[in-house]
């Protein structure tokens, strides 16, 4: 169990480099060195290791970590900067595709986030998310990326992905991650309502689509979300779920957005987030799109997030050795269940839907 210090620290630097301004708590330090490994480690268990590292640049020299450790921190951050131009040129290798093949999807997360950072090149990039709205024309890509000697494997949540010059990418078919059947309408009629509104990323030297102020916001939540009724989630994503509040906070209605949660069933879920996003991220609460109901609890959820680290790889109350020999989740049941309990309160039918339809598109292309 790391102390309060390592954490306290953690989120000083996090605010810090996030939003380019002074580490509000020097009190927090000096660190020992061990103090300042277990920063480091929980750094990269939430994939903010450049975020942290511009926090690092507002420490006066005699409170920095040590040389070797500085070191090795700043060699991760060069590859995070490198891999993420290696990522723009791939995304625009994927659009001449694209377009060759007669289609241009939207990107979802990834890139189109980073823009929304101050530096976008210290966000740790993953893998490559297009949304196809027509699926004629994804299943379409499918047979042609086959053709070309791709392998193509379906995944859960009517997806599929495949390798690109050693790039994981995936095709969606559902731009926003919620499962309620109940919701599916709804969604469908607000993407159409918003599609003229897609947003447009010069991305190295192509121009990339990507979602309507509003379906990000409804995008990046829900798949926090997601994966929160799954095995968890990491602080680099509800980083990007602040940034995008202060990016886009003059491009959205705060109360149209408001009633779309609502709609969709998961604003008290959305309040919990908002808290964190506030009281631990560091955004102002002005910049929030809609008001923070009083007395919202959500250090539960933060303890949990802190936990499990990024997509609950690094939940140390499992056996993680027997996870990583069999590259399969241990305790999936009772971690599972143990998600449902903890957010059927907050966004119930997500929390009931989530499973089945998991398990039901894994038989379901």
């Amino acid at each position: 169990m790391r102390d309060a210090v390592v954490h306290q620290a953690f989120f000083c630097l996090l605010q810090a480099g996030l939003w380019n301004k002074a580490i509000a708590t020097l009190g927090s330090f000096p660190l020992t060195k061990t103090q300042w490994q277990d920063v480091f480690v929980l750094t990269m268990q939430h994939t903010v290791d450049g975020i942290v590292y511009d926090g690092l640049q507002k420490l006066p020299n005699d409170l920095l970590p040590p040389k070797l450790l500085l070191f090795k921190w700043t060699a991760r951050v060069d590859a995070i900067e490198r891999r993420n131009g290696w990522m723009d040129t791939i995304i625009a290798q994927q659009v001449a595709f694209f377009q060759k093949n007669g289609t241009q999807p939207v990107l979802l997360k990834g890139q189109g986030l980073a823009a929304c950072y101050e530096n976008p090149k210290r966000r740790v990039c993953g893998d490559i998310d297009w949304y196809f709205q027509d699926k004629a024309q994804r299943e379409r890509l499918f047979h042609t990326l086959t053709k070309r000697g791709i392998e193509v494997e379906h995944a859960a949540g009517f997806s599929y992905h495949y390798m690109w010059n050693d790039c994981e990418t995936e095709h969606q078919s559902r731009m926003i991650d919620l499962h309620n059947p109940f919701s599916q309408r709804y969604i469908r009629q607000l993407e159409m309502r918003e599609a003229n509104k897609q947003t447009e990323l010069p991305l190295a030297n192509v121009t990339v689509k990507t979602p309507s102020p509003l379906m990000t916001f409804v995008q990046v939540n829900a798949h926090i979300l997601k994966h929160l009724l799954s095995f968890g989630i990491g602080i680099r994503q509800f980083c990007d779920s602040a940034r995008i509040c202060l990016h886009y906070k003059n491009k959205i209605d705060g109360n149209e957005l408001k009633a779309v949660y609502k709609r969709l069933g998961i604003l008290r879920w959305v309040h919990l987030l908002h808290a964190i996003l506030v009281k631990q991220i560091g955004l102002a609460e002005d910049d929030l799109p809609f008001p923070l109901p009083k007395n919202v609890q959500a250090d539960w959820m933060l303890d949990e997030i802190m936990a499990v680290g990024n997509f609950g790889f690094h939940d140390s109350r499992v056996d993680l050795t027997k996870e990583h020999e069999t590259n399969h989740r241990v305790d999936s049941f009772k971690r599972l269940s143990g998600n449902f309990m903890r957010y059927v309160n907050y966004a119930p039918m997500e929390a009931i839907s989530f499973p089945f339809v998991q398990f039901y598109s894994r038989f379901k292309s």
